[in-house]
């Protein structure tokens, strides 16, 4: 039965009262118990505290992936000729902008893929595959292999600076290529190299194809014996460098490489893949024959040439050589020619520049616009072919001539040099014949044709002096470094050790450029031989001439 609590304390408070009105008792007498207390009230259980309101977790920030892939551009420097490019590295892939044409090797896909911009047209081809090689001499084959040594010394000065927020440190190479005097190929080569080289981030080192592009072959069987001093990874990737080549006449050729940007960042990968809209060549002749086209479309709407500065220097006389003509039936390769002459003239200190063919009134207003103070007028009237016989046959037979039996070919060339609006100031027929003195640089005219191509890809590097260009390209090329013999050296001017990718890939594009260009001097029997001859004493007469007082000027 539940208690009343008020009942309880006006009891209590009745019992109090009677205790003081009542008389007193004896002492012992037992008081009275009092009631027991009135049970508490269980206190109510606490209300357990609102539960303060979560604070919102942090959200991570996203994790962004370190950028990896690198672009830079690079000015090369030989001489007076200055070329520059840009190149990209993404992963597995490359790209490489050398004037008008674009370079991917896309290792992921094994293949390597041209594309010419003028031309709108691209070109792929496997990974490690060389377009060109050299024809083989079998008297150099004949002979005993000899031993070549090769030594290469890598030096670390020490030295470190910051380049592009990047340690580099300063190493010298030094390859000396010295032939031994039982040797079939006597070529002595001396390779001097002082740069500055940082590392690429890992993932930007693409990896390479184990075929490697095989150096041209000279046709001998000699021995290469290699040395080297100092360590390879010391070279790295190379920010600027100037590299030394001297033959064995002593002669010197220096080129020059300088980083002029150089960006770490993330890339679109759409760079380095293959633009909609493009025209496929089926192979190298047909992507050569566009590019030719697409660069003599330039020169007819009036364009100046890549690498011909607009304005001559002061003092020197200009030169126009219009597409060579031709009257013959046979078919050859008239720009070929025409790059033939401009590479004899430069060679001569003379400022030669291409002109496309046109009727005279509009070579003289082009010539007038370049600043030309001359026009040099080419055709080939003859050309003769014919098998050889009797005692020559019989002669080169018995000698093991590669050649007998083969045309017997000859080749006549009309050239004047005329003042714009003037009349000739020379006037003359130069001729040549198959087993005369041929193309002095011993590149032929379908290496002449594979140069003018290479000019187009490079921007008038070729067009500035075809020939030396050329030899030094070849110096140059990496892959030509094979023929030293050092597999170090090998993979440092390709890239396999990350050193300077863009003059690989430019060796690159030069060997295709070749291939593409020794297609162009047409079918049938080949006339490279008496018409290198007869341009060679054309471009003399040309340079005798002008050297020689302008008798028309003094009246």
């Amino acid at each position: 039965m539940r208690t009343n609590p008020l009942g309880c304390r006006v009891l209590a408070l009745a019992f109090l009262v009677s205790l003081i009105l009542r008389p007193a008792t004896p002492a012992y007498a037992q008081a009275p118990k009092p009631p027991p207390p009135a049970p508490k009230r269980p206190a109510a259980p606490a209300k357990p505290a609102a539960p303060k309101a979560a604070e919102p977790a942090p959200v991570p920030e996203a994790v962004k992936p370190q950028a990896a892939d690198v672009q830079f551009k690079s000015k090369y420097t030989t001489g007076d000729q200055v070329t520059e490019s840009v190149t990209y590295l993404h992963g597995p892939r490359e790209r490489y902008e050398l004037s008008d044409m674009i370079l991917l090797r896309q290792h992921d896909q094994n293949r390597v893929v041209q594309i010419s911009r003028a031309s709108n047209t691209y070109l792929v081809t496997p990974e490690g595959v060389s377009s060109t090689s050299a024809p083989a001499d079998p008297a150099a084959a004949s002979r005993p292999p000899g031993v070549i040594m090769v030594v290469t010394s890598i030096v670390d000065t020490g030295e470190r600076k910051t380049l592009f927020d990047q340690q580099a440190r300063h190493v010298k190479t030094v390859v000396d290529r010295q032939p031994l005097p039982a040797a079939c190929d006597q070529s002595k080569l001396r390779i001097e190299t002082d740069g500055w080289y940082i590392d690429l981030p890992k993932d930007a080192t693409a990896p390479q194809d184990s075929k490697t592009t095989p150096a041209p072959s000279t046709g001998c069987r000699d021995e290469i014996k290699t040395t080297q001093n100092g360590d390879p990874k010391a070279l790295g990737f190379p920010i600027t460098y100037t590299t030394t080549f001297t033959g064995a006449d002593d002669k010197s050729t220096m080129v020059s490489m300088e980083v002029t940007e150089f960006h770490v960042m993330t890339l679109d990968a759409a760079l380095f893949e293959i633009p909609s809209g493009l025209t496929p060549a089926n192979n190298i002749q047909e992507l050569s024959k566009a590019v030719s086209n697409a660069a003599e479309a330039k020169l007819a709407a009036g364009e100046t040439p890549p690498g011909v500065a607009r304005e001559k220097k002061p003092g020197t006389l200009r030169v126009g050589v219009p597409e060579v003509a031709n009257k013959t039936t046979q078919q050859v390769d008239t720009r070929a020619l025409r790059t033939r002459l401009i590479a004899e003239l430069t060679d001569a200190k003379v400022d030669a520049v291409p002109m496309a063919a046109a009727p005279q009134p509009q070579l003289e207003q082009r010539a007038s616009e370049l600043g030309v103070d001359y026009l040099l007028m080419a055709e080939i009237t003859d050309l003769k072919a014919s098998k050889p016989g009797g005692l020559s046959k019989f002669v080169k037979s018995t000698a093991g001539d590669a050649n007998a039996g083969k045309d017997v070919t000859e080749a006549k060339l009309s050239v004047q040099l005329v003042p714009p609006g003037g009349k000739p100031r020379l006037s003359t027929t130069t001729s040549g014949k198959d087993g005369g003195i041929g193309v002095k640089t011993g590149l032929g005219l379908a290496k002449v044709a594979g140069s003018m191509y290479m000019s187009m890809y490079m921007g008038g590097m070729m067009y500035g002096s075809p020939m030396s260009a050329l030899n030094t390209m070849q110096t140059m090329n990496m892959g030509g470094m094979g023929m030293l013999g050092n597999p170090s050296l090998m993979a440092m001017q390709t890239g396999v050790g990350g050193l300077d990718r863009t003059a690989g890939a430019a060796s690159f594009l030069m060997d295709q450029a070749m291939a593409g260009g020794a297609s162009g001097i047409g079918q049938g029997p080949s006339f490279d031989t008496p018409l290198g001859s007869a341009i060679e004493d054309a471009a003399k007469n040309v340079v005798d001439t002008l050297k020689k007082p302008d008798s028309a000027k003094k009246k």
